[in-house]
């Protein structure tokens, strides 16, 4: 099951909708209740025994009400429908489960055998639990939610105005001759933080529901250029000039880190295709971009075409030295296009900064 699923799960939970409301309800009024949602009861008939089938019409006072009863509810996945009450579940009890209450430990074992969410909510722990497939996840408080993502905007922005600022000490570095593998790479690390954070700010947003949209917009708005910036980087400073369907696939690689995994020299070294591991190796590795990312920042520039740029003249100071003949000869590129390399190599010259849209 994706994480993606479980997050359009959350959504149907979050404050707001109709199922939360019930939920909320039966939380307060401390009965417990267990909900079973399905995409057709009857292929699960052997795995319970439904005390009173209904098939009525989805209503959250009728959730509400049916979860004083005994046993599980049946809910079909479109929410339309309460299928069942009163209803017994019996998964395989030799799949293990690291729940305490019967409630609980039934949910578990159901989602882990079935694939299909469960919530349970706790009569004794006054809480919220969702089971889908091997994922648990404990819902909080929209109080404790909204304090966790105001923590988190405020470490990715920390984590963006660090990226930022490695990005120009990268400028600066290669104009003196500088520039290390060890900066290329603890640059990376900064804005592959920003992405983790934001990503994993996604859970919570999810659980917000109308009130994560604000939040949401925020994390949008520190995110912007942060994902082409890592792939400029990774363009630029690669062991070999990676194409397009490679720098996909190594960036959604290196997105998918975890933090220890982001921390580590050696993996991100691996995923640029380097042999060496350590940082102290790095510090001693100086290197020269390609020129790719300064060519992606110059409007209506391509990405096939910034590589094609990287490719003919393999660094970013045979690019400088170009000329508007030459750089018609790169494939992609015209008249048009030649005169606005050459444009914003001459400014570049001029100013000694590249400018990065939307920083």
């Amino acid at each position: 099951m994706e994480r993606s699923e479980l997050i359009e799960k959350i959504k149907k939970i979050a404050p707001g909708t109709p199922l939360r409301h019930a939920l909320d309800d039966i939380q307060d009024a401390s009965v417990g209740g267990l909900i079973f949602f399905v995409d057709d009861y009857k292929k699960y008939g052997q795995l319970m025994q439904i005390g009173f089938l209904l098939n009525c019409q989805f209503n959250p006072n009728k959730l509400y009400e049916l979860a004083k009863m005994d046993g599980a509810i049946v809910v079909d996945d479109d929410l339309t429908t309460i299928v069942g009450a009163n209803v017994q579940l019996i998964p395989d009890h030799t799949i293990p489960t690291n729940q305490t209450g019967m409630r609980h430990r039934a949910a578990e074992r159901m989602a882990r055998e079935t694939g299909r969410m469960l919530v349970a909510v706790s009569k004794r722990r006054n809480t919220m639990t969702i089971f889908l497939g091997d994922y648990v996840y404990t819902l909080n408080s929209v109080e404790t939610l909204t304090s966790k993502i105001t923590q988190t905007i405020r470490t990715a922005e920390k984590y963006k105005e660090a990226f930022i600022e490695a990005l120009q000490g990268i400028e600066f570095m290669e104009r003196a001759g500088s520039l290390t593998l060890f900066d290329v790479v603890k640059t990376i690390q900064k804005g592959l933080m920003v992405v983790l954070i934001c990503e994993e700010a996604d859970f919570t947003i999810a659980e917000l529901g109308n009130h994560g949209r604000f939040p949401a917009m925020q994390l949008a708005e520190i995110l912007v250029n942060v994902n082409e910036e890592i792939e400029n980087l990774i363009l630029d400073f690669s062991e070999e000039l990676v194409d397009q369907d490679s720098l996909e696939e190594v960036f959604e690689e290196m997105k998918s880190l975890s933090e220890k995994e982001i921390s580590s020299f050696g993996i991100i070294l691996r995923h640029m295709g380097y042999e060496i591991n350590t940082a102290s190796q790095a510090v001693e590795y100086f290197i020269r971009s390609r020129g790719i990312r300064f060519a992606r920042h110059i409007p209506r520039i391509p990405l096939q075409v910034a590589i094609n740029l990287g490719k003919e003249f393999g660094t970013f100071s045979n690019l400088l030295e170009s000329t508007e003949d030459e750089l018609k000869d790169v494939d992609g590129i015209g008249e048009k296009r030649a005169s606005a390399i050459r444009h914003a190599i001459d400014v570049y010259k001029k100013s000694g900064e590249i400018t990065i849209p939307g920083f």
